[in-house]
């Protein structure tokens, strides 16, 4: 059976980007980082013209490199429908993402938690007991922000509107959110946060067992 090809070569719509993206690099016009410098993405598909009278699509993808290189990826639809000509060219282009960037960055994570080492999204330190979470306690001119570890068999997430929310089960005022668009990571996240919820992996994890 042919081993599935994820490499990427095309050029984007609207804006004419060349992308490729290989095992080795990913390069967007004359801009390359190596797959293995990479340090964090973020992506996600937004409608133009508001909510509820769009009038098109806009696909960003950015990629973080060492030193604060950044690529970054835009085009346009002026369509809302669905598996637009831009929805294959972006859905392309995010496979080989996942194939050669992604599933580097979430191997990355799960093996700072195995260590024992914390990792820190949007400002939210993440280690192997759960999240440190930020939050207010006290009423009007009293309120006093503290920092407490919310342990993993306390916390619930989901996802609403291209926000991940992580959450206290007990106390909702502790809680943290992670924009897909915008924060670093935060798609990382996303997908690791679906994998600790499966097998019993976020309690194995508490009982400082590899996973």
């Amino acid at each position: 059976m042919t081993a599935h090809n994820f490499d990427v070569d095309i050029t984007t719509p609207s804006t004419k980007q060349q992308v490729k993206i290989n095992k080795d690099s990913i390069s967007v016009n004359n801009q390359q980082i190596n797959c293995a410098d990479v340090k964090a993405v973020r992506y996600g598909v937004s409608l133009l013209g508001g909510a509820k009278n769009p009038n098109g699509k806009e696909y960003i993808i950015d990629i973080l490199g060492d030193n604060g290189k950044t690529l970054n990826i835009r085009f346009k639809s002026d369509k809302v429908g669905d598996l637009l000509e831009e929805d294959h060219t972006y859905y392309y282009i995010m496979s080989g993402l996942w194939q050669y960037v992604k599933k580097q960055l979430i191997n990355h994570f799960i093996e700072e938690l195995n260590n024992k080492k914390e990792i820190t999204i949007a400002d939210t330190h993440i280690n192997n007991q759960g999240f440190v979470m930020k939050y207010n306690s006290g009423f009007l001119f009293w309120k006093k922000q503290k920092t407490e570890l919310v342990p993993w068999n306390n916390l619930k997430y989901y996802l609403s509107k291209g926000v991940l929310h992580v959450e206290s089960i007990s106390e909702s005022k502790k809680h943290a959110t992670f924009s897909l668009h915008n924060d670093w990571n935060a798609v990382v996240l996303n997908t690791m946060m679906h994998y600790l919820w499966q097998d019993q992996r976020k309690e194995k994890l508490a009982k400082g067992q590899a996973i």
